[in-house]
Parts: structure tokens; C-alpha cells; sequence
């Protein structure tokens, strides 16, 4: 197995990158004054930049940012107040200092008004620059903290008011997908994966920018299995930056690339899924691991409550005993279908099943048997019938099958077998009525009717048959 290279576990103690030391640029015209201000600076660990003009500094400031500029007011080729105004204009993050030795009151309270952060005389008392460095330093990396915390809010917010507007699975997997690609504040490549926990396994739910022929060896991915199943084992975010060799361990021969951002997303500290994001080439996303994971609690919340809703729809539209679906969704399916029969013209079938004499089974053997018989029957309907068929539970000892796209002597068929297997298999008969789609209905409950009636006929006429629904039914 080849090792992964440059990868991140954000969790981890070596996580967190060395910060470079703070830089400071000195602008005086005094040679002597920059060489001395750099020397004590670098001993005292920071980084120093010179220049002996207003415009050299500013050149030097368009060229690496400084964290703070010590500005000398007697500059030869501008003020050192214009400069302090241009520095702070141009790069307000910057904070800057006044180091003079032709003070005045005037020019304080003016320095004071443009933004300076102090203002100190000449000859300086190192140990007063240095308290007002290390003061001007932790004032920035607070405004820094504040701004930063302000945007990862903005950022949740945005998140959170995209997602939590779809409850449905079809709709929140690809959202989440198209929400974290569109944010302006991450640099990913518009490509991406959605998995879904599920026991030990991880199942691809919804995918975008992905050739098809890279994704057949992630449909299910062992947790524990490559970065993506790591990252659901330990529920730590992954952050790859490699820009050459493999960043993937192999799994079944998957490999999607680079610099991957692999999120767990996490409700109430449990997995229940994962998310692949991509960072664009040159780009990190180190300095937001924080902001990552809470991105993926927050994504995480969303799939648990799509989850419950889809199970609580799920079992508010089948019967508990059978599990198979009931009334209340074969009122949705059979509307479906009789809409397409008449605006597009398809044909399709509908077989109403009673079992025969059932309240007497229940007399002689007890309900707990004839609970037994009722899911019995249910599995035999599954196994009869095509994939594409719906069975219902109507009612009591009442089946409902739909058949899509089928005509009456195929659903006659289909009746037959259902009736035969049913009284071999299961001991007890069962009476069906069988209809077909007709294009002068004007309402499904016609439908119903039909099928009701033929039903009834062949319960009037011996039970265990099969009777065929026609026009007269449906007066």
C-alpha cells in the first residue's frame, strides 16, 4: 500500500503550521537608525524590511505585506504623515508607528487622527518599542480573530440557511454539493462527493464534476478503507495539499486526484456520512480546519433530520405488519399513474385481492396466526410479481396490486398466479378482481370501483377465481 503524501489530520498534535515571525517594516531616511532598528528587531524575533523613502516603503508594502511600519515624519521625498495616510489607506491591516525626533503637539494629535497606533520620540527606548510592537501585534491578531470569526459565522449561516431548506434526500445531497461550491470564501474545484454512513460501509450518494468511470470503486467503501473511510473512522477531517505523487491509498483502484478536503460529517459526535471536496492547485485550506469541522456538524445535522424524515415518511406510508405500502400511498401511486394514462395514453392495470373466509381463519386459529398469514400472503405477492408492480396493503384481509404498463390479459395472468401460489403456499384462497385503464374514466376511484366489483363477483360466485372488471362495473 502506498503511503499518502502530505496529508493533514486536522485533529492531530502536528496539525498546526509554525506561524512565520511578525514582519515590521522601517522606514527612515537615517541608515544608521534601519540598520540598528533591524538588528535589535531580528534578535527580538521578528522579521525586518527597510526603506529609506515614503516611496520605497510603499513599494516594499506592495510587495510583502508588513504586520506593522515604523515611520520616521521627516521623509525625503513625502511627509511621514502622507505616508502614515497612504499605509493605512492602502493596507489597513498594517499598523504603524511614528518614531520622530522633531515632535510636536501638532503633529502628534494629527498622526493620532490618520490612524497611528503610537507615537514615540527620538532618541527611542527600545524596551517602549518593543511594549508598543508586541502591543500593536496582539491589537491585529484580535481584529484578525474577530474578522475571521465574523466570516466563519457569515459562512454557517449561509450554510446552514441553504441546507436546512431541504429536507428531502434527493434534494439536500446535491444542495450540499452545489452550496460548499458556489461559497466565495473556499477555493475548491467545482467537483465533489457526498457519502452516507451505513453500519461499516460508506455508500456514494450523490456526486458532481466526477468522470463516471472514476466512481464505480466508490459506490461503497469500507469505513476504515482509504482517506474517505478513515476520515469516517476517526471523525476527523482530512486535508490533503500534495501537488505531485498519490494522496489516495488505493481502494479497489480508486483514484480521484489531488489536494482532496475530506469532511465527517458528524450529528450528535455520530458519523453518518462524508464529504470530498477539492482544493484548486496552490490553494490551503490549513488555516480554516476549524471552520471545516463545524461545517461538517452543521452538514451533518441536516443528513441525520433528512434521514428521520425520510424514515418517518417512509413508515407513515407502509403498513407496519406487511411492510408493504398502504392505502394512503396507493391513493398517491394510483393518481400518478391514472394522470399519465390520460395525458400521455399508458395502459396499466389494477388487481384488488381478498383473502377468502379470512375472519373464520382468525376464529380457529388466533390472530397471532393470522397476523402470520397476512405477511405470509405479503411475500408472496413481492416474489409473484415484477419489480416494477406495486402491492399495497388495502385494508384488513384486502390487497391492492398495481401494474404499470400492462395490459388486461397480462394482469389476468398475473391474478391467476397469485391465486394458485397462493393457495398452494399458504393454505388459505384468495378471490381477485382485475381491471384495466381506461381512457373514458375522468377519476381513479372509477378505477377502484371496477376492480371492487369484479371482486365481489367472484366471491359471489364461489370464491378462489378470478373475475374481470368491466363497463357495467364502473356505473
Amino acid at each position: 500500500m502506498k503511503a499518502a503524501h502530505n496529508l493533514k489530520i486536522t485533529g492531530s498534535p502536528d496539525f498546526e503550521e509554525i506561524p512565520e515571525p511578525p514582519s515590521v517594516l522601517i522606514v527612515d531616511d537615517d541608515a544608521n537608525i534601519r540598520k540598528t532598528l533591524a538588528d535589535i528587531l531580528i534578535l527580538h524575533g521578528y522579521r525586518p524590511a527597510v526603506a529609506a523613502s515614503g516611496t520605497d516603503g510603499l513599494a516594499a508594502l506592495k510587495q510583502s505585506q508588513a504586520n506593522v511600519a515604523i515611520i520616521d515624519l521627516g521623509l525625503p521625498d513625502m511627509p511621514g504623515i502622507e505616508l502614515l495616510y497612504r499605509i493605512r489607506s492602502a493596507h489597513p491591516d498594517t499598523r504603524t508607528i511614528i518614531l520622530t525626533g522633531n515632535a510636536t503637539l501638532e503633529t502628534a494629535i494629527e498622526a493620532t487622527n490618520r490612524g497611528a497606533f503610537c507615537y514615540l520620540l527620538k532618541p527611542y527606548d527600545v524596551e517602549q518599542l518593543l511594549a508598543n510592537l508586541n502591543r500593536a501585534l496582539d491589537e491585529q491578531r484580535a481584529e484578525q480573530r474577530l474578522t475571521k470569526q465574523a466570516a466563519d459565522l457569515q459562512v454557517l449561516f449561509d450554510l446552514s440557511g441553504s441546507i436546512n431548506r431541504m429536507i428531502k434526500p434527493s434534494q439536500l445531497f446535491p444542495g450540499i454539493l452545489k452550496t460548499m461550491l458556489s461559497m466565495e470564501y473556499f477555493s475548491f474545484q467545482k467537483k465533489g462527493l457526498v457519502f452516507l454512513a451505513d453500519n461499516d460501509h460508506l455508500h456514494l450518494v450523490s456526486h458532481l464534476g466526477i468522470p463516471e468511470h472514476q466512481l464505480d470503486p466508490c459506490q461503497q467503501v469500507r469505513i476504515g478503507d482509504c482517506l474517505c473511510g478513515k476520515a469516517a473512522a476517526t471523525g476527523v477531517p482530512i486535508i490533503s495539499d500534495s501537488a505531485s505523487g498519490p494522496v489516495r491509498e488505493p481502494q479497489q483502484g480508486c483514484h480521484l486526484g489531488r489536494h482532496h478536503v475530506i469532511i465527517p460529517l458528524k450529528a450528535s459526535e455520530k458519523v453518518v456520512g462524508v464529504l470530498v471536496l477539492y482544493n484548486k492547485p496552490g490553494s490551503s485550506i490549513n488555516a480554516q480546519h476549524k471552520l471545516v469541522a463545524a461545517l461538517g456538524s452543521h452538514i451533518g445535522i441536516a443528513v441525520n433530520n433528512a434521514r428521520i424524515h425520510a424514515e418517518t415518511m417512509s413508515k407513515s406510508l407502509h403498513d407496519p405488519l406487511t411492510g408493504l405500502a398502504n392505502r394512503e400511498f396507493m391513493q398517491i401511486q394510483l393518481k400518478k399513474y391514472f394522470e399519465l394514462g390520460q395525458r400521455c395514453g399508458h395502459k396499466f392495470s389494477v388487481i384488488m385481492a381478498d383473502l377468502d373466509r379470512f375472519k373464520r381463519y382468525n376464529d380457529t386459529h388466533g390472530h397471532v396466526k393470522g397476523d402470520r398469514l397476512l405477511v405470509r400472503v405479503a411475500a408472496i405477492l413481492l416474489r409473484e410479481l415484477r419489480d416494477s408492480d406495486h402491492v399495497f396493503r388495502y385494508g384488513g384481509e384486502e390487497f391492492l396490486v398495481i401494474l404499470p404498463r400492462t395490459q388486461l390479459p397480462e394482469a389476468c395472468e398475473a391474478a391467476e398466479r397469485i391465486r394458485s401460489t397462493v393457495e398452494a403456499e399458504a393454505g388459505v384462497t384468495v378471490s381477485l378482481g382485475v381491471t384495466t385503464f381506461d381512457c373514458s374514466m375522468v377519476e381513479e376511484e372509477q378505477l377502484l370501483t371496477v376492480a371492487d366489483s369484479a371482486l365481489y363477483r367472484a366471491k359471489k360466485s364461489g370464491r378462489n377465481r378470478v373475475e374481470i372488471g368491466g363497463k357495467v362495473d364502473a356505473a
